[in-house]
């Protein structure tokens, strides 16, 4: 299932976000049901629950399917690249994260994964083959305009 806030304010087209349809179910509740739930837990139903009249709930089209499918293997593809896929993960959630025992923050995965995108296949094996300390510092000298 897809579902999109619907503000009557924005003038800003809302991204889709793709659920199953038990999350649906559980999550976007009638307006009577949202009301008695934040009058019955002041405070502590936050984000849990939502209004379903706020949000236009349907299935995806063919273009969705395929955007929601592609996120969904995201995790997959990152853990298959190894180190480069930690960065990418890293970059793409804008979390910070230990990559083999190194803080890593989103700006320099971000650098990382730039620079290793750009290098030929030769540097890039030689690039691989540094510590993550090494390529994190290499990575951010040259984004930020170093030689």
């Amino acid at each position: 299932m897809v579902a999109t806030f619907v503000s009557q304010y924005s003038t800003v087209p809302q991204n889709p976000l793709g659920y199953c349809a038990g999350h649906v179910e559980r999550r976007f509740v009638d307006d009577e049901t949202y009301d008695r739930r934040h009058q019955d837990y002041p405070g502590v139903v936050g984000s849990s629950v939502y209004r379903r009249s706020d949000y236009e709930i349907r299935e995806p089209n063919e273009t969705e399917a395929a955007e929601l499918a592609w996120e969904q293997g995201a995790e997959e593809r990152w853990k298959a690249e190894g180190r480069i896929g930690e960065y990418r993960r890293i970059a793409e959630l804008h979390a910070a994260d230990t990559v083999d025992g190194m803080l890593v923050d989103a700006w320099t995965a971000g650098a990382c994964v730039a620079l290793h995108d750009a290098l030929s296949d030769r540097n890039r094996g030689r690039w691989l083959a540094m510590t993550t300390a090494q390529q994190c510092e290499v990575a951010v000298q040259l984004a930020m305009g170093g030689r």
